[in-house]
């Protein structure tokens, strides 16, 4: 109860005081009246207008210098308390906005100047603490930019951090990847586990080795994969505590590789030992029959030269294979074709003087690009020796499932001999012993050259492999979705038991949001979109999220696609729900669910999940009601007004993604701000949201 909720009750009960004060008195006087000369009920009947006139005309009196007092000062006050909880706790640039008709004085400048100063102290200190950071916030920048897969994990097996390189690893099965999350979801148990056990007993064991590190392999749970890895163990920050380093590749290719290698060696020395030894035996018989006629003579030679060229062509077999095998073994990433053409540009002008125009497109390719450079340094250069002025330009298309790299000149085109003979080029770069076939045919790549649509310019073509980054959808100015909220839902929700009484801030959150066909799923509306993002210790890890598009199998009115910018052409060929909404369930795992308005998106999932074959029985939080709970006198509880309240800058309005980042920087504000409030556990949180449903009944019921 506020400080104005507690004024205008006082007032109430004083009013209630001298009514009932006053039918006390009249009830005895009733019955001690003396006999008087008027009846008992014509002089009550006096008293009673004379006592209502005084208390009414005390009351309006009382009742509008009260009002008055609430005008400019209680509700000052309340606005003052509620901008300072979000100034100390939240935004400390919050702006505080009053009537100036208040009693307050000074008091709402000096509190702002406070906010500002406040607000550059903590900047100082940001500042003062990103120079010394901890141990884990340094491993993880170390790690982050790797390109090996990478996770720590803690004695129990739950990841601690995470590197993108792992990330890419797990890309089929990346919901499972969490922090938080046990790593037996993504690997077979036992090989980890004895390699911990091995490595714990190893430091607690007297004479144990200086090496702290055991390689070892598993496979993936969700998929034939198996993995080398490499584990360390390394002690944590408390006294007793382990933790372990797990690098791991994908060694499915590159066992394939090895046994494809044991097979070739073992294959071509069977093969060899024939040949061999037939010429040995030639050699022998030669050398040991100098006498020997012509006839025989030719006859033995004729045998070393047949298996000679036997040989020849097997060690010529046995050098391609053994050519193809080493290719397979180079990594593929995602690259920006004005990367590299920029890259080739400088590279051009310090060797050769070449002028290469590049292309501005942003097209993604897949690409080793170290390699893909030096293929294409060394044909620009054999161009270069067939362009008459000396320049070249570049452009990149989208084509069917390639995008094409295009290099023009003036002249004609290059003859198909002379572009096959380049493919034998030997690209001279140190420790880079290929030739151009190879790095071309490691990239499904074929080469040719042809006239341009321009009169009087040929043109090379390349044909590339398309990024999947190429057909993320991009981000646009949406208009505003209608807000939307079913109270009856959210009443429902309770949380577990056995959770209850946990921390909050010892919990992992997801906070997801959804766009849909529709504002009523059970009349067949659909999820086109669904995104989350992972809170751990109070913290959004980068990383930590998940985002899919979602065929509905029904057309998106054009209504729906004004507030969220997605059309049918968006989700024509992407996944339906029941793909999706599992791969969902298992990045949420046992995490407490947050929303903004959760009752809504709450429902669509608990529609789905019979036909999906999962069900969310998680906590539930509503950053919504949260809102009304902690500012119950302000009326703007949308996502956008309650961001503007606590300072979190609003991106990307009502796409799922967007909403749902916008979502967890609010809820993490909400955190610090239901802490002052004495509010630490999760039951105590759902409480309070659950109050909030309550009242909101109440008000319905009423007709407010």
């Amino acid at each position: 109860m506020n400080i104005r909720t507690r004024f205008w009750s006082i007032l109430g009960l004083y009013l209630l005081l001298v009514c009932g004060a006053w039918m006390g008195g009249a009830w005895q006087a009733m019955n001690t009246l003396p006999v008087l000369d008027q009846p008992a009920e014509s002089w009550l009947q006096t008293q009673t207008i004379y006592i209502l006139s005084v208390v009414f005309l005390s009351g309006a009196v009382l009742a509008k210098i009260w009002l008055w007092l609430d005008t400019v000062l209680l509700k000052p006050l309340v606005q003052m308390d509620r901008t300072v909880s979000i100034l100390a706790h939240a935004d400390p640039l919050q702006e505080i906005s009053l009537d100036n008709n208040h009693l307050l004085g000074n008091l709402p400048e000096g509190v702002q100047q406070l906010g500002h100063a406040l607000y550059h102290a903590r900047r100082q200190v940001k500042e003062a603490l990103s120079t010394g950071a901890d141990g884990t916030e340094r491993l993880e920048k170390i790690i982050k930019h790797l390109h090996v897969g990478l996770i720590v994990i803690n004695a129990e097996a739950h990841i601690i951090l995470y590197n993108a390189a792992a990330q890419n690893v797990f890309q089929s099965h990346m919901e499972s990847l969490g922090l938080g999350r046990s790593l037996y979801e993504l690997c077979t148990r036992q090989p980890v586990e004895t390699t911990m056990e091995f490595l714990l007993h190893r430091k607690n064991s007297a004479a144990g080795s200086d090496r702290n590190d055991v390689r070892f392999f598993c496979a993936a749970q969700h998929e034939e994969m198996m993995l080398d890895c490499v584990m360390t163990l390394y002690p944590g920050d408390r006294p007793g505590q382990n933790n372990f380093i797990l690098t791991l590749e994908e060694a499915t290719r590159k066992m394939s590789a090895a046994r494809r290698y044991d097979t070739l060696i073992r294959h071509a020395l069977e093969n060899s030992r024939n040949p061999v030894a037939s010429l040995r035996a030639a050699a022998e018989t030669l050398l040991q029959h100098a006498e020997m006629d012509t006839a025989n003579r030719l006859s033995f030679m004729q045998i070393i030269q047949n298996e000679s060229t036997d040989l020849s062509q097997q060690l010529d077999a046995i050098a391609a294979e053994a050519n193809t095998l080493a290719s397979e073994q180079w990594i593929l990433t995602d690259v920006l074709i004005s990367d590299l053409l920029a890259t080739l540009i400088r590279r051009l002008a310090k060797k050769s003087g070449l002028v290469l125009q590049g292309a501005s497109e942003s097209l993604w390719v897949r690409a080793d690009a170290p390699a893909l450079l030096l293929a294409l340094e060394k044909l620009l250069q054999k161009i270069g020796e067939q362009v008459q002025y000396g320049v070249i330009e570049s452009a990149a298309l989208l084509g069917d499932n390639r995008i094409y790299l295009d290099f023009i000149w003036s002249g004609s085109p290059i003859s198909v001999t002379e572009v096959e003979s380049w493919r034998t080029l030997i690209l001279d770069e140190e420790g880079f012993p290929f030739r151009l076939e190879e790095v071309l045919e490691r990239h499904g790549c074929e080469i040719w050259s042809q006239e341009h649509r321009r009169p009087g310019h040929a043109m090379l073509r390349l044909p590339l492999a398309p990024s999947p980054r190429q057909w993320q959808y991009p981000g646009q100015n949406i208009p505003e979705r209608p807000d939307f909220y079913d109270f009856s839902l959210m009443g429902s929700l309770h949380v577990p038991e056995h959770v209850a009484d946990r921390n909050l801030a010892d919990l992992t959150f997801v906070v997801f949001d959804t766009e849909t066909t529709g504002l009523q799923p059970s009349k067949g509306d659909e999820i086109i979109s669904l995104a989350g993002v992972r809170i751990v210790h109070g913290r959004i890890p980068a990383g930590e999220t998940f985002e899919r598009l979602v065929n509905p199998r029904r057309p998106i009115p054009i209504e729906s696609t004004r507030i969220h910018g997605i059309s049918n052409a968006d989700v024509h060929d992407k996944p339906a729900l029941e793909e999706v909404l599992p791969q969902f369930k298992a990045f949420v795992a046992d995490a407490v669910l947050v929303a903004h308005n959760a009752a809504f998106d709450m429902r669509f999932l608990h529609l789905k999940e019979a036909s999906c074959g999962i069900h969310f029985d998680n906590p539930v939080l509503d950053t919504l009601l949260l809102s009304v709970y902690l500012h119950d006198e302000v009326t703007d509880h949308t996502l956008t007004g309650i961001a503007k309240r606590l300072g979190v800058e609003v991106r990307e309005e009502h796409r799922a993604m967007g909403d749902a980042m916008v979502t967890a920087e609010v809820f993490l504000k909400l955190l610090d701000l239901l802490q002052v409030k004495g509010i630490t556990t999760l039951g105590a949180a759902i409480e309070a949201g659950n109050s909030m449903v309550q009242i909101r009944r109440q008000q319905d019921k009423a007709g407010y």
